[in-house]
């Protein structure tokens, strides 16, 4: 491991610690029932539960984090875990501040989840580039063509996970499709559009995040708004990380969104870079809505210059923050 370095938090101390004080800075450990690789990149989790504005704006003063400069191309993203919108985020009054908690707490999660995205699709390519070359494929890359086929729904989980009767060459190029990362800016419009800038009830009861509607689920929340004659309710998670992916997922793998998956190949192939408020075009069917919808998304792209952060990427170093010791821990990857 690279050297290591310690500095002092002068807001921090063991003597607030020991009297119960509820911001807390902790290293991340990953939740075994959990996903690889994606769950142990954290370098930070802002563990309060309930999470209080002031305790998430320490949070991130002591990373150096501030979405703003972010967004203008000056700051750093650290890979910080918050777990739930503050609980209090409607009693900040200026809209500027409320908006940059909402929208910094949320961005490292979709940084986070591409990531994984972006992995499993490097996996994708290599098999892709074999069958292209008319090299065999090995035992692994079989397995591992067939667990992604079944993840991102090209073929089902209660297959026999034989995939000889279907032409890999055929699985990989809907993998290509499904197996890719969510432009930035969309994501985080969604976000702020399904769950009101984190105010919605949904958000603050179940982490929900991006709207996404259940039936048959005991944890659902219902609208108060649903008729007699409706069953749906929205899905509940443990917090907005968990939000995130299965809005991802949901965007990969669900046939009203194919429209979406090959307006983003078109582009990634012919520049390699994603336009969230391009892609916004292709979501009339997320909404009863429509293309208003749509324009309601664009709206907030352009009003809140997200589309600045379609090309955002984490910083460099790993730190773990500790209220416990007091210490701030810096590693190089």
């Amino acid at each position: 491991m690279a050297a290591m370095r310690t500095y002092g938090l002068a807001f921090v101390s063991v003597a607030a610690a020991a009297i119960g004080a509820v911001f807390v800075y902790q290293k991340y450990s990953p939740d075994p029932r959990e996903a690889a690789p994606i769950f142990r990149q954290w370098e930070s989790e802002v563990a309060d539960d309930p999470l209080a504005v002031a305790n998430l704006e320490r949070a991130f003063a002591a990373l150096g984090y501030d979405f703003t400069q972010v967004r203008s191309g000056r700051g750093a993203i650290p890979r910080v875990l918050v777990r739930t919108v503050p609980n209090d985020l409607g009693q900040v009054p200026e809209v500027a501040r409320r908006k940059a908690l909402f929208l910094g707490s949320v961005l490292p999660l979709v940084l986070s989840v591409n990531e994984q995205i972006t992995q499993e699709r490097a996996t994708v390519e290599v098999i892709a580039k074999k069958i292209r070359f008319r090299e065999e494929l090995t035992p692994s890359d079989t397995s591992e063509l067939d667990r992604l086929a079944k993840v991102y729904r090209v073929i089902d989980d209660d297959e026999s996970g034989d995939i000889t009767d279907v032409s890999a060459a055929a699985l990989v190029d809907e993998l290509l499709l499904r197996v890719a990362p969510l432009p930035v800016s969309l994501v985080l419009a969604q976000a702020a559009e399904e769950s009101a800038w984190g105010l919605s009830r949904f958000a603050l009861e179940g982490n929900a995040l991006y709207g996404q509607w259940v039936w048959n689920d005991p944890n659902g929340i219902v609208p108060n708004d649903r008729s007699s004659e409706e069953t749906h309710s929205i899905k509940a998670f443990r917090d907005i990380l968990e939000s995130t992916l299965s809005y991802a997922h949901n965007l990969n793998t669900h046939r009203a969104y194919a429209d979406f998956r090959k307006m983003r190949a078109n582009m990634l192939n012919s520049s390699g870079h994603l336009d969230g408020h391009g892609l916004a075009g292709t979501l009339t069917r997320y909404s009863g809505r429509g293309q208003a919808y749509v324009e309601s998304l664009r709206n907030i792209i352009r009003a809140n210059n997200l589309s600045a952060l379609d090309r955002a990427q984490f910083s460099g170093p790993t730190e773990t923050r500790t209220a416990a010791t007091g210490s701030v821990t810096t590693a190089a990857l």
